[in-house]
C-alpha cells in the first residue's frame, strides 16, 4: 500500500523535530584549564550524549583554524569532555569554539584564551594578575538546611571577570557536596553539574584559565580524609570537573603546580592523606609525608621568583582549629622548618575553606618573613566575626564579606613586587598589601 505523500511529509517532519529536540547542547562551560606556553586544556559539559570537539585559532586568523579529535560525552562521566589545544605559541591570544555533533554550539560568552608568556633570557618579567577565590555554594532547597539560604551573591563572578585576570586559582571548596551526594558517584556528578552551571560563572570560565585545589567541600563530611569510604569517587569527579596539570605521581593525592611568568603556584591536597588521631598527636596528618617531600623538592627545583603554596587549610595560623594545620602541629612544624632550612625565598601561602578572610605575617628567626592570605567565601555564607585567635594577623585585614582576591605581580626585574588586594562581591576594595620580593629573600 502506497504511503500518502501528506502522511510521508508529516512523518518526516515529526522525525526531524524529534531529532532536533534531543540534540545535545552545552550544560555548563566551556572552560579554559591550566595555562601553559604551548598548550591549553579546554573543558565542556553537555546535557546528553554527543560527539564533541573544539576548534581554535590565533585571534584574527580564523583561516588557521585547527580542531581537536572528537570525543564522546558519556553519562558515566557526567557528559564532560576535555581536550588539549596545541601545539600553540607562547604569549599568544587564541579564539575557540565548541563543536557538538558536527555543529558549532551557540554561546553567549566570549570564548578566548592566552597562552603563558615565554620571557626567560629574552625580556624582563611580565606584569600579570591572578584571581583567587574559595567557597562556591549554589543553593538547592531540596538539599539545603531548612530555613536558611546558604549561597548568594553570584554576581561576584562578573566582578572577577571585570578585573581581567590572566588566570584564576580556586583555593578549595569550589563545590559543596551535600550529605545525599557523598555516597555515590552519580550524586557527586549531579552536584558538580548544578554547581558548574551557575549562569554568572559561565563568562569567567570561558575566557579566564582556571585551576583548583581540593578541600573539604569536594570530598565529604567535615574533617573527613583518607578513611572516607568514597574518597576515590570524590577524587575522580574533582579531576573530571577541572582541567588541572597532571597530579604529582609521588604524593598519594592530587597535588600539582602551575607556572605563569615569574610566579609558580603549588596546589596541595589537604584531604587525601588527612588522618587526625587525637590520641597520638605525632601521628596526626593533614598533608602527609609524601606530599611534604614533593612540595619541598618542587620548591627547591622551582626557578620562579614568587612561590605561592595553595591549600584548603591555613598553614600559618597559630589557632588549633581543624581548619588549620596547627591541629597536626608536629607535621606543620616539620613542613615549615623544612622550608626554612631549604631557604625557600618569595614564599606566600594561600588558603580557602574558611567563612572569613585575613592576612597573616609570620616573623621568623634567621629567615625572611612569610605571609599567608586566607580567603573568605565567594558565594557561600560568610561569618560576621572571627572565632580564631591569630596573633600573626596583619591589622585591618579581617574581612567578613563574600570576597575574592587579586594578586598583581609587577615592577622591574630589580624591584619585583607582589600586591595583594581583596575585594567584596561587587568588586569594591576591602584592603591591599604590597610585598617587595627583596624583603622575601634569604640573604
Amino acid at each position: 500500500m502506497a504511503l500518502n505523500p501528506r502522511c510521508f511529509f508529516a512523518l518526516l517532519a515529526a522525525l526531524v523535530l524529534g531529532l532536533t529536540a534531543h540534540a545535545a547542547q552545552i550544560a555548563s562551560g566551556p572552560m579554559v584549564g591550566a595555562p601553559e606556553m604551548r598548550a591549553m586544556p579546554l573543558w565542556v559539559q553537555t546535557d546528553g550524549p554527543a560527539e564533541v570537539a573544539f576548534a581554535y585559532w590565533p585571534a584574527g586568523q580564523e583561516s588557521a583554524k585547527q580542531v581537536t579529535p572528537a570525543q564522546t560525552a558519556k553519562p558515566e562521566n557526567g557528559y564532560v569532555v576535555k581536550a588539549v589545544a596545541g601545539p600553540l605559541e607562547p604569549g599568544t591570544e587564541y579564539a575557540y569554539e565548541v563543536i557538538i555533533d558536527g555543529r558549532k554550539a551557540s554561546l553567549d560568552a566570549e570564548t578566548k584564551f592566552k597562552t603563558s608568556p615565554f620571557y626567560t633570557d629574552r625580556a624582563p618579567p611580565p606584569e600579570f594578575t591572578v584571581a583567587l577565590g574559595s567557597g562556591h555554594y549554589v543553593n538547592d532547597p531540596a538539599y539545603d538546611p531548612l530555613n536558611r539560604t546558604p549561597g548568594g551573591g553570584y554576581e561576584i563572578f562578573l566582578a572577577i571577570l571585570a578585573k581581567q585576570p590572566d588566570f584564576m586559582v580556586w583555593a578549595g571548596n569550589g563545590v559543596h557536596l551535600r550529605e545525599p551526594d557523598w555516597g555515590s558517584r552519580t550524586g557527586m556528578l549531579a552536584r558538580y553539574g548544578k554547581n558548574r552551571a551557575q549562569p554568572e560563572l559561565q563568562p569567567l570560565l570561558a575566557a579566564v584559565p582556571q585551576v583548583a585545589t581540593v578541600s573539604q567541600g569536594e570530598i565529604g563530611p567535615a574533617n573527613t580524609g583518607k578513611h572516607f569510604r568514597n574518597l576515590t569517587d570524590a577524587q575522580e569527579v574533582f579531576e573530571l570537573f577541572w582541567a588541572n596539570p597532571p597530579s604529582a605521581q609521588t604524593t598519594d593525592g592530587l597535588a600539582t603546580s602551575v607556572r605563569y611568568g615569574d610566579a609558580e603556584f603549588f596546589l596541595l591536597d589537604d584531604r587525601s592523606q588527612r588522618d587526625l588521631d587525637y590520641d597520638i598527636e605525632k601521628k596526626c596528618t593533614i598533608i602527609g609525608e609524601t606530599q611534604i617531600a614533593w612540595l619541598r623538592q618542587a620548591l627547591r627545583e622551582s626557578t620562579a621568583d614568587f612561590k605561592i603554596v595553595v591549600l584548603g587549610s591555613s598553614a600559618l595560623s597559630p589557632s588549633k582549629s581543624e581548619l588549620n594545620l596547627k591541629v597536626a602541629d608536629f607535621e606543620r612544624n616539620e613542613m615549615l622548618d623544612g622550608l626554612r632550612g631549604d631557604k625557600i625565598s618569595g614564599l606566600v601561602f594561600v588558603n580557602g575553606g574558611k567563612d572569613f578572610g585575613e592576612f597573616t605575617k609570620m616573623v621568623r628567626a634567621n629567615a625572611p618573613d612569610v605571609y599567608e592570605l586566607s580567603l573568605g567565601p565567594l558565594t557561600a555564607r560568610p561569618a560576621d566575626s572571627s572565632r580564631e585567635l591569630n596573633f600573626y594577623r596583619v591589622p585591618s585585614t579581617s574581612t567578613f564579606d563574600r570576597q575574592f582576591a587579586i594578586m598583581k605581580f609587577h615592577g622591574p626585574e630589580e624591584n619585583r613586587q607582589l600586591t595583594v588586594t581583596v575585594y567584596n562581591g561587587l568588586g569594591t576594595e576591602l584592603w591591599t598589601q604590597t610585598l617587595a620580593l627583596s624583603s622575601m629573600q634569604f640573604n
